[in-house]
């Protein structure tokens, strides 16, 4: 039995027996509340050597927001972005959470059953995600949202999942937005390592409740959009913060999917700080997060991402039954309600234009209602049967953002 259950076990117990279902209800309800708040503030005072000497974060200002409910909102960058939150602002924060962080390993689930994170799916900000949102606020808690949905990949901030402004305006409670700085380049989502430079965190605008409703949904989309975006590459143009690494190019690959000199998909190796293609380009990754090299003209990874995505979307027609991309030793997952994972499917991941299947596994293109990427780029599919599923090997990695675009550019097709 989880530590948590078994502390509400004890305090339920030793509650009168005589009090009602919804009373226990609202009494464990409580109870969750004051123990989440207890753990949240013992992780924060034993998480600030670990940040400070790790990740090198600076924090100018510690902010004390107003007493009443609020949802923060911040831009997304590395996997600890709740900890950089949490460590710059006095206040208790339940943060939403990609359902795939709760069910990955020990870290996951201390994570759940500590802290209790509104679990969404992927991309979305659906239905039970506002509801669960809504009791927290109402309970006056406040709430931390990463509303892009996905890490940047390429140093810039991505768009906010659509429906996140008419969720905040619908709900009412203020509005906090957050900007955090140095994230890309101390983890980018294709590395597997940290690179010690520097990190900071700034309040950028409170919205009161007042304000909101002054708003459209598409000017508070704006407003959100604006107020976290982060341009990794224009910030530290003036800064100059290195960020050292011996191996600072390693797993670049998983960005640059495809080749400028020959085209190729998937061809680009690294190793430390260089990366290449057997057609003969060759490339240096420096502690600026610069590209130089032969065989292209791109300086950074957002021009080598701008031209790659433009390349693929331009292909011509695909024909059904050509493989457009393969990679082997691979497993679909699909994972139920309760975050069960169940193996549905073992061998190559392979792509036509038509299906994407794992083994034996396959699932028609037409049948997707979304997809996403995690980690270095696994892939997470949903079906129009509301089916879930995650393809991945620890062992072998693959290019999940090549086969996102991929996948953007046959439904681009197919519709």
């Amino acid at each position: 039995m989880p530590f948590y259950d078994s502390f509400c076990l004890h305090k339920r117990l030793k509650t009168n027996k005589m009090v009602g279902v919804a009373g226990i209800q609202d009494m464990e309800k409580k109870d969750t509340y004051n123990f989440d708040i207890k753990a949240y503030r013992i992780l924060r005072k034993i998480a600030v050597p670990f940040v400070k000497s790790k990740f090198n974060f600076k924090r100018e200002t510690l902010y004390n927001l107003p007493d009443e409910p609020f949802i923060l909102i911040s831009n997304h960058v590395t996997n600890l972005d709740m900890v950089w939150i949490g460590y710059s602002i006095v206040n208790h924060l339940y943060f939403v959470s990609s359902e795939h962080v709760v069910r990955k390993g020990l870290g996951g689930k201390l994570l759940n059953n500590l802290f209790h994170p509104i679990v969404r799916e992927k991309g979305t900000v659906g239905l039970s995600t506002v509801v669960e949102m809504k009791k927290c606020l109402q309970a006056g808690h406040n709430v931390g949202l990463f509303a892009e949905g996905v890490r940047s990949a390429d140093g810039l901030s991505n768009k906010i999942v659509p429906s996140t402004a008419a969720v905040v305006k619908k709900l009412g409670y203020t509005l906090v937005t957050f900007r955090i700085h140095g994230g890309f380049f101390t983890s980018p989502r294709w590395a597997s390592d940290i690179r010690k430079g520097e990190m900071s965190a700034e309040l950028v605008h409170i919205y009161t409740p007042n304000d909101l409703k002054k708003m459209s949904s598409a000017e508070l989309d704006e407003a959100i959009n604006r107020d976290i975006f982060e341009d990794a590459y224009s910030y530290n143009s003036d800064k100059k913060i290195a960020y050292k690494s011996r191996k600072a190019a390693e797993g670049i690959e998983f960005e640059l999917v495809m080749c400028p000199k020959c085209r190729g998909l998937a061809t680009i190796k690294s190793q430390k700080n260089r990366f290449f293609c057997d057609c003969g380009l060759k490339g240096v990754y420096n502690e600026y997060g610069m590209l130089s090299g032969e065989g292209f003209g791109f300086s950074t990874i957002p021009e080598w991402d701008k031209w790659q995505k433009n390349e693929i979307f331009s292909f011509t027609e695909i024909p059904e039954k050509e493989v457009l991309i393969s990679h082997p030793g691979q497993t679909i997952r699909e994972i139920n309600r309760d975050h069960e994972e169940k193996i549905v499917g073992e061998g190559d991941l392979v792509l036509t234009g038509r299906t994407l299947s794992v083994g034996d596994k396959v699932i028609e293109l037409k049948d997707i209602s979304g997809y996403d990427i995690f980690f270095h780029g696994y892939l997470l599919i949903f079906t129009k049967d509301k089916k879930y599923y995650e393809i991945s090997d620890k062992k072998i990695k693959y290019p999940g953002y090549l086969y996102k675009l991929l996948l953007d550019r046959c439904l681009k097709q197919a519709n």
